[in-house]
């Protein structure tokens, strides 16, 4: 009988280790073994990147922590912080900025951030053409120069326009981000507004949108980059190359950025 008992506990123990401790080890194994990236994506780009990354994550099992905001700003916390595996921002000046400070070591172009003149449905018939954001007692909105890249290409807009004066005196409010501004535009906080092309597409319903002279900017390009701060740089490269393909500059093009092509 001593001997059954025994034998009995050696089986139960073996059972719990086959069938509860040993699975437990594997899970660990592999929760250890797990990537896990940092993008800094700026907060005009939400939309897409929010698709990509569910899309990503369930192809590579790397998992994938997003911090949206200003590209200014996320450019400002980074470098305080130094943490970051991959920076998406709105503009390449961005980008081209932590080149310069040998912040990055590589990176590739996605889609353009083209910017338009947004009005409220209530507004149309007073914001026609952008000669009329000068008008007296329309409200415009602009985004923060030193905050977002729409709001860096807002003022080279109304430098060229030759009506800088006075539709600056219009202006009512300074968003942080262009998500921001175009909800400003949407509520009827503000009349019109330079947003992002994308984010007047997203928002049709509530507004109606018009091209702005070619001339009078250049049209921003958004990019990818690996950081040199990547805790995992061979992962970070695959989510840059990963917005990079045909299926991310479709999935950008869906939510109406113009798909970079090689300009």
């Amino acid at each position: 009988m001593k001997g059954f008992r025994i034998s009995s506990l050696v089986s139960v123990w073996l059972s719990v280790f086959f069938f509860i401790i040993l699975p437990i080890m594997g899970v660990q194994s592999v929760l250890a073994d797990a990537k896990e990236l940092r993008l800094l994506s700026g907060a005009g780009l939400r939309q897409p990147v929010e698709k990509l990354i569910e899309a990503f994550q369930g192809e590579t099992g790397i998992k994938v922590i997003v911090e949206y905001g200003g590209s200014g700003k996320l450019l400002a916390r980074y470098g305080v912080t130094g943490k970051g595996d991959v920076f998406l921002p709105g503009s390449f000046f961005y980008v081209k900025t932590l080149v310069d400070k040998g912040k990055v070591v590589s990176s590739s172009k996605v889609a353009f951030h083209t910017p338009v003149v947004a009005v409220n449905k209530k507004s149309s018939n007073l914001v026609k053409e952008f000669s009329d954001l000068a008008k007296p007692g329309v409200k415009v909105g602009l985004g923060d120069p030193k905050a977002m890249a729409l709001g860096r290409t807002a003022e080279e807009i109304l430098d060229k326009s030759g009506m800088k004066d006075k539709i600056l005196k219009n202006v009512v409010v300074r968003a942080g981000t262009v998500k921001q501004l175009a909800l400003y535009v949407s509520k009827g906080d503000v009349d019109a507004g330079i947003i992002a092309r994308a984010d007047a597409f997203q928002n049709r319903k509530s507004m109606v949108s018009f091209e702005i002279d070619p001339t009078w900017y250049t049209a921003e390009i958004i990019a990818a980059a690996v950081l040199t701060t990547a805790e995992h740089p061979d992962e970070a490269k695959k989510l840059v190359d990963y917005f990079a393909s045909s299926k991310g500059k479709q999935t950008f093009e869906k939510f109406g950025f113009k798909p970079y092509d090689g300009r």
